[in-house]
């Protein structure tokens, strides 16, 4: 049973439940910078710290140039952006993903993917396979293919070496010259296996969460100085929609979509209901641009699904005094 009453006609209830998501999304790190190795993490932090110093010292009106190359003087900073691209490419290499497995193998094997990351070679590929798969699989997952790992970590050697030979450039510095995201989105699938799913879409948009938005590595500079991150489109996985539709953040819109899926969970408030995930991904996406800064927002909701909701631990859930408890609702 829902511990509020539902008052559509009070809005500021589900602007205070969004408000909390943003809040406690501010206040958590993504969990690949908490994986990082050791050599990346004083790169990923000197990063930061220029970003803040120049932003503060400048008021805002920041040359780009002039902040890459003061980037490019950081041991690593090239290394760090391919490691955090070939993070997400792999995302397309494993049937059951497990992200944070991903980043702790890859953190494992951080000195065998000089091959990989530092001089990309195809000559390797086999060999680092193997090894990730084999790490990976020792975590007791099953059901993996050796040949789609070594189909996602070619790719990305592919995408590399296209870049730095025939773009005659690097990571560091194409980042930053987007300014559209959705073209930075379209740019970035040469890194990726050709397959067109929603495996890759996320994992895409993963990477643009990491390098777009100043609290994580502030690199996609022409894109977060303009507020172009304010129209990220979240990857709504189904942490982020659970919380969005059993805290009753959803209610801040108002449409007819969003009444039918309403009156769904109310009808079945005594037998619980599921709804799918793609039913009410558009819904989940539109809070999240609601709350105007989607990444923050996609943060905060997944972290509370998957450390909180989906365990049902309201008592301790950062959104408890505000929540809606739709707790009957599961989301598939």
């Amino acid at each position: 049973m829902s511990s509020l009453e539902i008052n559509l006609k009070d809005r500021s209830r589900y602007e205070d439940i969004v408000k909390t998501i943003v809040e406690f999304g501010s206040s958590v790190k993504e969990a690949i910078f908490e994986n990082l190795p050791s050599e990346l993490t004083t790169t990923y932090q000197r990063v930061r710290e220029i970003y803040i110093q120049e932003i503060t010292r400048s008021r805002g009106r920041v040359d780009i140039n002039s902040l890459i190359q003061l980037y490019a003087n950081v041991p690593k900073v090239e290394e760090l952006l391919r490691y955090l691209l070939l993070s997400t490419v792999l995302f397309t290499g494993f049937h059951n993903l497990r992200n944070e497995l991903i980043y702790r193998v890859l953190s494992k094997n951080y000195d065998y993917l000089g091959g990989v990351i530092t001089n990309p070679s195809y000559s390797v590929i086999n060999d680092v396979s193997n090894r990730l798969l084999s790490d990976y699989e020792s975590e007791g997952i099953r059901g993996e293919s050796v040949q789609d790992v070594y189909n996602a970590i070619y790719s990305f050697v592919y995408g590399i070496r296209k870049l730095t030979k025939s773009y005659g450039t690097t990571l560091l510095k194409w980042i930053p010259k987007f300014r559209d995201i959705n073209d930075f989105e379209k740019s970035l699938l040469m890194f990726y296996p050709v397959k067109a799913n929603e495996r890759r879409k996320r994992a895409i948009r993963t990477f643009i969460r990491w390098v777009s938005h100043e609290t994580n590595l502030p690199v996609a500079l022409g894109i977060l100085l303009r507020g172009g991150y304010r129209r990220y489109t979240m990857i709504a996985d189904v942490y982020s929609v659970l919380v969005t539709i059993r805290s009753g953040a959803f209610l801040i819109l108002r449409d007819d979509h969003v009444l039918k899926i309403l009156n769904k969970i109310v009808a079945n408030r005594e037998g619980g209901v599921t709804i799918k995930v793609d039913e009410v991904k558009g819904i989940t996406r539109s809070v999240g641009r609601f709350s105007n800064d989607p990444i923050i927002y996609e943060r905060g909701a997944f972290k509370i699904g998957h450390d909180y909701c989906s365990r049902l631990k309201c008592d301790e859930c950062p959104l408890n005094k505000v929540c809606m408890k739709f707790t009957w609702v599961n989301i598939k």
